[in-house]
């Protein structure tokens, strides 16, 4: 008789990637996806923290959004335990943990492949690649990254658990602590965020000007559109080539009044104004 094997499907945006995929893709997403591997009553998951575990369903997402059967492993748990020892200290410590390339859902399925053969399915996998390779995902990538204090990680790992690496210190026989009173409480960090975040990555002036150009032509309204004088302003603004002189300022900022979607590219340079200031007065600041 073997041991049950499935995978705990979250999507971390709570439905939300529905009314974003058009601004970051151009179609509808069903989800972010974050996943869990659930085996010998335990479920594992990656982050910024290393290999770690809880009760099915007990990280701070609540329940799973959708759970998938895998099938069943006849690999032990002693065996299991010792296959996450060595992953924990090489290919999937926390360091390693980067939320494009590297994340749990890597680990998910590499860890579905050891127990039954197969991972996880190929859409969740290549959900990354397929936001890096448009522009708003190449220009919103560095904030994302940026969104804790480490840059590679999703806030405190979702919740509470205990890691491979706090099991192996106290010498737990498997490399994991089961013990109740050895769990770890790790602070719980949810949206939206109250401290300072900073984005010092610098300006894709590329990317941002086919967003830029696909949002103004999207416009119906001429009280919201840019002319196309004014997109070289604002273009020569992102570029440090133009003045932000009040004139310019009041074009730069006339994209406000686009939809709330479509004024990542107004954020991401008054972010890259702001880490090298160069307004023209206190005026525009306070704005």
């Amino acid at each position: 008789m073997g041991f049950k094997v499935q995978v705990y499907i979250y999507d971390l945006t709570q439905g939300m990637a529905r009314t974003m995929g058009p601004a970051l893709i151009g179609r509808p997403l069903d989800g972010v996806w974050h996943t869990a591997v659930v085996v010998y009553g335990k479920e594992y998951f990656f982050g910024g923290g290393g290999i770690e575990y809880c009760n099915p369903g007990g990280t701070m997402m609540g329940q799973p959004l959708k759970i998938e059967d895998l099938g069943e492993t006849q690999i032990t748990e002693d065996l299991f335990q010792d296959y996450l020892r060595t992953q924990s200290q090489d290919r999937f410590r926390g360091d390693r943990y980067d939320l494009f390339r590297h994340n749990c859902n890597n680990f998910s399925h590499e860890t579905a492949q050891f127990l039954v053969g197969k991972g996880i399915p190929q859409h969740i996998l290549d959900l990354p690649n397929e936001i890096l390779s448009t522009p708003m995902g190449q220009m919103l990538a560095p904030m994302i990254q940026q969104m804790t204090p480490s840059g590679t990680s999703l806030p405190s790992n979702i919740g509470s658990g205990n890691s491979a690496a706090n099991g192996l210190a106290n010498g737990a026989a498997g490399g994991f602590s089961t013990a109740p009173n050895t769990q770890k409480e790790v602070q719980k960090t949810s949206f939206p965020f109250k401290d300072f975040i900073t984005f010092d990555q610098p300006l894709k002036v590329d990317g941002l000007s086919k967003k830029l150009e696909e949002f103004n032509n999207a416009q119906k309204n001429d009280d919201t559109k840019l002319t196309d004088s004014e997109v070289k302003v604002v273009l020569g603004i992102a570029k440090g080539l133009v003045r932000l002189s009040d004139e310019n300022f009041n074009i730069l900022t006339k994209v406000k009044k686009w939809e709330k979607s479509q004024i990542f590219p107004l954020l991401d340079i008054l972010r890259s104004k702001c880490l090298k200031p160069s307004f023209d007065n206190s005026e525009q600041i306070k704005e």
